[in-house]
């Protein structure tokens, strides 16, 4: 009965009644330290009550500290992020489990998510760590997004697009269900990827370089055109000047265009 509790947590991480959301991460801090917009909790607050937020991807240190102080909105679903690791560390791309689906289930979390870095050298470790997690997620009824990012080298655009096409099907095969992936360089290899892989696991596209509040605007707007599910972006909305007015602009947008 597991699909069940999936399906229904699945909805959780939307905007009400829509298959569309913007999916806010702010999980940098284990990774890059006390980002301006994310250095003091304070800082977070000002804004992550914001109802127009569909979900938070948080480690379980920060998920402490926001409950404890009434956050997020209840409208906001939550993913609890599984893995990290340290710039400082010599293998920052080889991200390691620091918590898991128990500690997932005890705080309430209604998705959690998992960041695959592929290098050259990787591969093992990633696929056996996607596959212990999406075996644990499903038996506990719990989505699992997959943040995947292809570090392996690349000879341009072309090859680039081919082995995402790839690496998401090998994410979807192990048994995510939602996968973030960054922008491919153009609005028609994005149409081509949603229009193979979007029948299979839910596709969301990351923020990328931090750009202008009207800027991000328009690109949301060719991400939705391209019929992906929203956003997972972090830096464009925790350092915009006004993340709140941002994520209300960016929810009319992703409405929109359903």
């Amino acid at each position: 009965m597991g699909y069940v509790g999936k399906s229904l947590r699945l909805k959780r991480l939307f905007y009400s009644g829509r298959n569309v959301g913007v999916i806010v991460p702010i999980d940098h801090g284990l990774t890059a330290g006390p980002l301006p917009g994310l250095r003091t909790m304070p800082e977070i607050m000002k804004w992550i009550g914001c109802e127009a937020i569909s979900a938070i991807i948080v480690h379980k240190g920060i998920l402490e500290r926001l409950a404890a102080a009434g956050y997020p909105a209840a409208t906001t679903g939550v993913i609890l992020h599984l893995n990290g690791m340290p710039l400082l560390g010599s293998e920052a791309d080889t991200k390691q489990l620091v918590t898991n689906i128990q500690t997932a289930m005890r705080m309430g979390a209604d998705a959690v998510s998992v960041q695959v870095n592929f290098t050259e050298d990787n591969y093992e470790h990633n696929l056996r760590l996607l596959g212990e997690v999406t075996d644990a997620a499903n038996a506990a009824g719990l989505p699992v997004l997959t943040m995947l990012y292809d570090k392996g080298a690349q000879t341009g655009d072309a090859e680039a697009v081919d082995r995402l096409h790839k690496l998401i099907r090998v994410v979807t095969e192990i048994g995510s269900d939602l996968v973030k992936i960054g922008y491919p360089k153009s609005s028609l290899a994005l149409s081509e990827i949603v229009a193979t892989h979007g029948a299979n696991i839910r596709i969301l596209v990351a923020g990328g370089e931090q750009t202008s509040d009207d800027e991000f605007c328009e690109f949301t707007k060719t991400v939705m055109n391209s019929g992906a599910q929203g956003l997972c972006a972090g830096r464009n909305v925790f350092q915009s000047p006004s993340p709140t007015s941002l994520l209300r602009r960016l929810e009319v947008i992703c409405k929109a265009q359903v």
